[in-house]
């Protein structure tokens, strides 16, 4: 059997790296989406200068778990692929040597992390959303839609913002990936390592 075919575990790391560099791509791009289009949703239903609240508790809480669920999940994956992509791995090394590259890179994976923080701030808003019509009169007081709401609104529409600009960032640059980069570069080092003691011997 010739030893070039066997896989090793770097070899499988590195093909599942890129696979989930594919996802976390697709990620980008539809969180962007599904954030601005989850805004329109609740600004729409929410009416004009939030003059509809009730309607918006009416017509959104059987979407408020799997929207914020879905929210979360595609957060997750865009902030660990924009992990990948940036320089954090190597930041003691190249503390100094930061390039424009190298700080857009770190500003999206940081711009993507305060947007999970944020939507995570507000999940008991989205639970309370979802027990709007079971559990009216405990969690829902009579005229407390304004002081409930209106933050969730304005952080949603503040993750919106954080994940278009994210994905802005990561468009124009879609085939950085510092991580993977950096396991090439220590896999042909220690193949050359190999090498040269292969031939020692």
């Amino acid at each position: 059997m010739d030893p070039r075919q066997i896989w090793t575990t770097r070899d499988v790391a590195m093909r599942v790296h890129s696979g989930f560099r594919v996802v976390g791509l697709f990620s980008h791009g539809f969180l962007a989406g599904y954030a601005v289009w989850n805004i329109i949703v609740v600004y729409v239903l929410a009416g004009e200068q939030m003059t509809m609240l009730p309607n918006l508790l009416q017509q959104y809480h059987p979407l408020a778990y799997p929207a914020q669920s879905l929210l979360y999940l595609l957060l997750a994956i865009s902030t660990v692929s924009a992990f990948d992509r940036s320089v954090v791995t190597a930041a003691i090394i190249s503390m100094f040597h930061f390039t424009a590259v190298h700080f857009l890179s770190l500003a999206d994976f940081l711009i993507y992390f305060i947007a999970l923080i944020l939507s995570l701030s507000q999940q008991m808003t989205s639970d309370r959303i979802n027990l709007y019509p079971t559990a009216n009169e405990t969690l829902w007081p009579p005229g407390s839609e304004q002081q409930i709401l209106r933050p969730w609104i304005v952080v949603n529409l503040v993750v919106a913002l954080l994940v278009g600009l994210a994905w802005a960032v990561v468009s124009t640059r879609p085939d950085i990936d510092y991580t993977e980069g950096r396991w090439r570069y220590c896999a042909a080092h220690y193949c050359q390592v190999k090498s040269l003691e292969t031939d020692m011997y």
